[in-house]
């Protein structure tokens, strides 16, 4: 299928989306409701237990209608693919432009304003069964958006709530979200493993793209500082350290490690040592320099403690490591 038949597709009106040019509109007074602190009402959509565990869901949001204050229990993705809409998420108003995206927690109070012809929104829904070890082990470790997903899934934990994404502009993001469309709705022999990976690959290129995509105002304080300690962090691994780093956040040093270990459930020497072995197997991998002179560069002087932190980490020797990947790739 060609992007112009799925373009046809999603414009197509739905029979909700005919029965709404009608006047005709859903009634919510079946849907489970709870009141907020201004007795505003607040719908729950409850049917995580109805989504596959396997593969996320795909539905297009209903156009010609609002959609009310409401809650749910998955994990919900917004993209629009055309036009534009009002959204309220947690209290806060905001225009959703084609190509940008949403992220937004379970329990997260949010509406939807009325849609037009043009305005097509596609809801991308993940079930927490399907956040299991295989999805996290693709993903790296430290960033906001693997946080989110780790807190989503873990009732104890605070949750980010929602982050907004100014990807209109980011054309690698808009291939891998056509193409999972195209998927969706033309399947192929491999439908599944073929969405499950094309999902990956937008997650990945959100995190790629999270210094310069997030929408700040959609991060509250105590998550922005961790942000901008990973952007920090992530450039200057090789000689910061907790004091530098705090400063440059602009907070205490001991509120910073407190921060990073409720939210990321790492010390900031676990962050450190992470992105050196990160740049000490990309090193391995696509260099043949001597494992010594890659540690010294990875920032270890002392290389016992170098390869007693490398097994830890990766079970294996770096020398092991290498001609193990080296012979896979």
């Amino acid at each position: 299928m060609r992007q112009d038949e799925l373009d046809k597709i999603l414009r197509e009106y739905s029979l909700s989306e005919t029965n709404h040019k009608k006047n005709i509109f859903g009634d919510y007074a079946y849907m489970p409701y709870v009141y907020d602190d201004e007795h505003h009402k607040i719908y729950s959509f409850y049917f995580s237990n109805h989504l596959p565990h396997n593969t996320v869901t795909i539905l297009k949001n209903e156009r010609f209608a609002a959609v009310p204050t409401h809650i749910h229990d998955f994990i919900e993705i917004n993209y629009m693919y055309s036009g534009s809409c009002e959204q309220s998420i947690d209290g806060k108003k905001s225009l959703l432009k084609k190509g940008q995206m949403t992220l937004i927690d379970t329990r997260t109070p949010h509406s939807l304003g009325y849609t037009e012809e043009n305005d097509i929104m596609i809801n991308i829904l993940i079930g927490k069964d399907y956040l299991n070890n295989q999805f996290f082990s693709k993903l790296s470790q430290h960033n906001l958006i693997t946080s989110f997903f780790i807190n989503a899934i873990n009732d104890k934990e605070s949750h980010l709530n929602y982050m907004i994404f100014n990807t209109e502009n980011n054309e690698r993001l808009q291939t891998f979200l056509t193409e999972l469309l195209l998927e969706y709705y033309r399947p192929s022999y491999n439908s599944k493993e073929m969405m499950n990976s094309l999902f990956v690959l937008i997650i990945l290129e959100m995190i790629n793209t999270l210094d310069t995509s997030i929408n700040y105002e959609s991060v509250n304080e105590s998550h922005s500082i961790i942000f901008l300690t990973l952007q920090y962090i992530a450039k200057n691994y090789l000689h910061c350290t907790l004091e530098s780093t705090a400063q440059h956040v602009h907070v205490n040093p001991c509120y910073l490690t407190t921060l990073l270990k409720k939210h990321l459930h790492a010390s900031y020497k676990e962050l450190i040592i992470q992105l050196k072995m990160e740049h000490a197997v990309q090193k391995l991998l696509n260099t043949d320099e001597s494992i010594d002179n890659i540690a010294c560069q990875s920032g270890y002087q002392n290389l016992t403690f170098f390869y007693k932190k490398f097994k830890e980490i990766y079970h294996c020797s770096p020398k092991e490591y290498r001609q193990r990947n080296r012979l896979s790739l």
